[in-house]
């Protein structure tokens, strides 16, 4: 039986001892996965933060001294790997193609496919009918997707970077302070902007992508709990029930101690429609 189907037995609740999910879950998790998949991809396409060079030097390398000039570099995932594989056929080596492209396709895996996978592998979850041993594997499969899955460790990267990439710029502003006066004269007379006033500073912010990604990562980790927490108690469920049924010794010291399962207590138990066993009206 697939997990959405599946009825869990309530241990020690006397009135209403049979659970089972409310259909608008299905509905819910099939909209997550839905919304989940196209914020993956478009976060892997939107730009996740951007640089911009301000001051004597910002003007000086790679934009022409054109103090008009946009300045503006932005930065997506796909745009890093493809930067990536750009780097490693410039250096033209066997050793610099693998490395660099070995680097670029583990992003690719871990910040794309993996994900996709995941909620693949989710999906069934829910929706499969599967036995015993097939969710113990697609949980396995799951745990494997988890922890291969890094949308967590782009963002922190990103967030940090952000932070700090601006610091080498204030220890060389340090060093041009006996250029003040010369950059506040080019000011008056109208040769440089204010804002180039200073031998160099760098901006960086974080971009659409960044929330995109934020989203999508938070939306994934929400249907990962609740579907792995919804297959492991159907899984614990019906250990326990076989146990039970197979004990020749009902007063079995084994059976006895068998671990009752959790059952979503708390706020998921909302989730559940429950009924008394032998209830014709379900």
């Amino acid at each position: 039986v697939s997990v959405r189907n599946y009825i869990y037995f309530l241990e020690g609740e006397s009135s209403k001892n049979c659970a089972k999910f409310r259909k608008s879950v299905t509905v819910l998790i099939m909209v997550l996965s839905l919304i989940s998949v196209v914020l993956i991809v478009a976060g892997c396409f939107l730009p996740l933060f951007s640089t911009e060079f301000l001051g004597i030097v910002g003007l000086a390398i790679g934009f022409h001294g054109d103090v008009g000039a946009n300045r503006v570099s932005q930065y997506s995932l796909f745009g890093f790997i493809q930067e990536i594989i750009e780097i490693s056929y410039e250096l033209n080596t066997k050793n610099d193609r693998i490395g660099l492209g070995t680097i670029g396709g583990i992003f690719l895996l871990s910040c794309l496919v993996v994900p996709l996978v995941q909620v693949a592998i989710l999906l069934v979850i829910w929706f499969q009918p599967m036995s015993f041993h097939g969710r113990s594997r697609s949980l396995v499969a799951l745990e494997h997707c988890v922890a291969w899955e890094l949308l967590g460790v782009v963002l922190l990267g990103c967030f940090l970077g952000v932070k700090r990439m601006g610091m080498p710029a204030t220890l060389v502003n340090e060093q041009c302070d006996e250029l003040q006066e010369t950059f506040d004269t080019m000011v008056q007379y109208g040769l440089l902007t204010q804002e180039h006033s200073k031998c160099i500073d760098l901006l960086s912010r974080l971009e659409i992508g960044s929330f995109v990604t934020l989203f999508a990562k938070l939306i994934l980790m929400g249907l990962t709990y609740l579907v792995k927490l919804a297959a492991t108690e159907a899984q614990q469920d019906s250990f326990v029930r076989k146990r039970r049924s197979l004990a020749l010794n009902p007063d079995d010291p084994y059976v006895m101690i068998a671990p009752v399962p959790k059952h979503f207590l708390g706020p998921l138990r909302c989730l559940l429609d429950v009924w008394r066993e032998g209830d014709l009206s379900w």
